[in-house]
């Protein structure tokens, strides 16, 4: 397992630095760039004031490339669990992966669009799987529910991206805890505490040099997957 992931994540870290490539090279593509968009500690530390000129494509290299910890999130939810419903959740992740991958390395506006489409797809997904009964069409639903989470929220509507996270996560973590699997439950939430620290400190300070935003992706697609296995049914 642990080589698949490992081919899998070299191939897709190829074709992103392609599609990066090419954006880079596509000028139309390139109109609506803030480089020091989000404000992160990667970024601040290359100088992204900037701009372009300075960092170069991608903007944010640590940043861009450690969102593979979603796609390695994709595979293993995909390979150990084998159902619909975390096939809809690793496409989900992939999703999140691309649209990460993208804005880090981008900084458009559209990239961090795409960036909160697949925020949403995951945890909408995610909790349409916590409240729905057994049946065959909830994958199903769930799928049709990632795709109006990631428009609504992030292309019709976009609004407090904290705000409504926070509230999805609550929903799904209680699954969990009712489910009797309190210890993957709590390392769960766990991990997004400590992702969410992680998240206040990089944007403040330089404290985790040009990492910080890094160990976010790793630990919230930790807390991904083990929240799944608390939910699973």
């Amino acid at each position: 397992m642990l080589l698949q992931i490992v081919g899998i994540l070299l191939a897709a870290s190829l074709a992103m630095w392609v599609v990066l490539r090419l954006i880079a090279a596509t000028p139309a593509l390139l109109t609506d760039v803030k480089a020091c968009r989000g404000h992160w500690a990667e970024a601040r530390l290359r100088h992204c004031e900037g701009g372009l000129a300075v960092t170069g494509i991608p903007v944010e290299p640590i940043n861009t490339f450690s969102n593979l910890a979603y796609l390695a999130a994709a595979w293993m939810l995909f390979r150990d669990f084998g159902t619909l419903p975390a096939t809809v959740l690793a496409a989900s992740l992939t999703l999140l992966f691309v649209g990460s991958s993208l804005y880090h390395g981008t900084k458009t506006m559209w990239a961090a669009r795409l960036d909160h489409a697949g925020i949403y797809a995951v945890f909408g997904s995610l909790a349409i799987y916590c409240v729905a009964p057994a049946h065959p069409a909830a994958p199903y639903v769930m799928l049709v529910g990632a795709a109006v989470f990631a428009i609504g929220f992030a292309l019709v509507d976009p609004g407090d991206l904290n705000a409504r996270m926070g509230l999805l996560l609550v929903l799904v973590s209680i699954r969990g805890f009712l489910l009797g699997r309190t210890l993957l439950s709590a390392v769960s939430l766990g991990f997004f505490v400590v992702a969410f620290g992680v998240w206040y400190l990089d944007q403040r300070t330089t404290l985790l040099s040009r990492f910080g935003h890094a160990i976010w992706h790793v630990c919230t697609a930790a807390a991904i997957v083990v929240m799944f296995g608390a939910v699973a049914g």
